[in-house]
């Protein structure tokens, strides 16, 4: 029996309107589980997003956002951001040192939403923080963990405590996380989450209508899968978020030029480089083991053979180095991609000095 989009919606453990995720793996199956297929391969004609109609066509690039990331894309200047988990402390003095040591050498600090499902301090608390302490932050919102009162609500506080960039995603499924008996909400999924954003700022009113004393300001992001597949839909999939509200896009990390360079071509054929930001996600990558595991376990993951065989042929002792002189002409060369207006660094393995490290080649 062919499968409808019906059925492929309750098949998923998401149970996303707008699949496939992120998170399918090459062969195509789910993240959550190599025996289950992802539904939405099957169903390709039938995605509602590929019909998605355009919220802001011909609106171009977002001219009246405030703040430092903001400012920075609208001048056409490399912005460059430091990914950020949430510890698990309610005293972040020592996280926010340990950033402080680079914070004139990026424009933003992107707060994780209870990465990999698995709980950490608030990501709205510490975007708060963050931006008392003189960061700008883009606080990360997952539709895992709100339905859509939560979700409404942490967007009117983000934008009350002067945090000026939200990302919307959908998020990880609880079972890749240390609560896998935790149920997932997943009531919208991240274009859901886009539109209840979109609304509330674009025209002052809860998704039920209620109109808002005074409207958020903030500027707004959700996730592109480069290297997920099916490759051939994620371009598509991605210019469709931007088509429904997304003002910048990040992405999952690059470890090369190419195919992310076909990636960017494609989302310039779409039109939606014409109206959102793209910023290319880079992996910091600094011991042998760090690139293994990538390559092995995560989806959409692409680590060069080469950089692996190099890392393998160095003594321990010079791995870091490699590794970083590596992600410095990997940075270099994304520079001259057109269109990528800046990159999401990832430290890995809680490796924030990395980061400085890297900044400081």
């Amino acid at each position: 029996m062919q499968l409808d989009l019906a059925a492929a919606i309750q098949r998923c453990p998401k149970q996303m309107r707008s699949g496939p995720c992120g998170g399918v793996r090459p062969e195509g199956a789910c993240e959550v589980s190599a025996t289950l297929r992802c539904p939405y391969l099957d169903v390709a004609d039938q995605l509602p997003w590929r019909v998605t109609t355009d919220v802001r066509a011909g609106g171009g690039h977002n001219q009246t956002a405030q703040g430092r990331l903001a400012h920075k894309l609208r001048c056409g200047e490399f912005a460059v951001i430091a990914e950020l988990w949430p510890p698990d402390t309610v005293d972040l003095t020592a996280r926010v040192a340990r950033y402080a040591v680079f914070a004139e050498q990026i424009d933003a600090v992107n707060i994780a939403n209870n990465p990999l499902a698995s709980p950490h301090l608030s990501t709205l608390a510490t975007a708060a923080i963050f931006e008392r302490h003189g960061f700008a932050t883009i606080m990360n919102l997952t539709a895992r963990d709100h339905n859509r009162i939560g979700l409404q609500a942490e967007l009117l506080g983000a934008a009350a405590l002067g945090v000026q960039n939200v990302f919307c995603i959908t998020g990880d499924h609880p079972a890749l996380g240390d609560h896998p008996q935790a149920r997932g909400v997943f009531e919208v999924d991240s274009f859901g989450l886009l539109t209840l954003a979109r609304r509330l700022r674009d025209d002052g009113q809860f998704e039920s209508g209620r109109i808002l004393q005074a409207k958020p300001t903030y500027l707004i992001g959700a996730a592109g899968s480069p290297f997920s597949a099916p490759l051939a839909l994620q371009a598509e999939r991605t210019a469709a978020k931007v088509f429904a509200g997304a003002e910048f896009i990040q992405t999952q990390a690059v470890f090369a030029r190419e195919p992310f360079a076909t990636y960017v071509t494609r989302l310039q054929e779409l039109g939606a480089l014409a109206q959102a930001w793209l910023i290319a996600g880079v992996g910091v990558i600094t011991r042998l083991e760090q690139a293994e595991w990538l390559d092995a376990h995560v989806p959409g993951a692409q680590v060069p053979a080469q950089l692996i065989d190099q890392l393998r042929a160095t003594p321990p002792s010079e791995r870091r180095r490699v590794g970083l002189r590596y992600t410095a002409a990997l940075i270099a060369e994304l520079r001259t991609v057109p269109a990528v207006s800046g990159v999401l660094l990832f430290a890995m393995d809680d490796d924030v000095e990395s980061l400085g490290e890297l900044l400081n080649l």
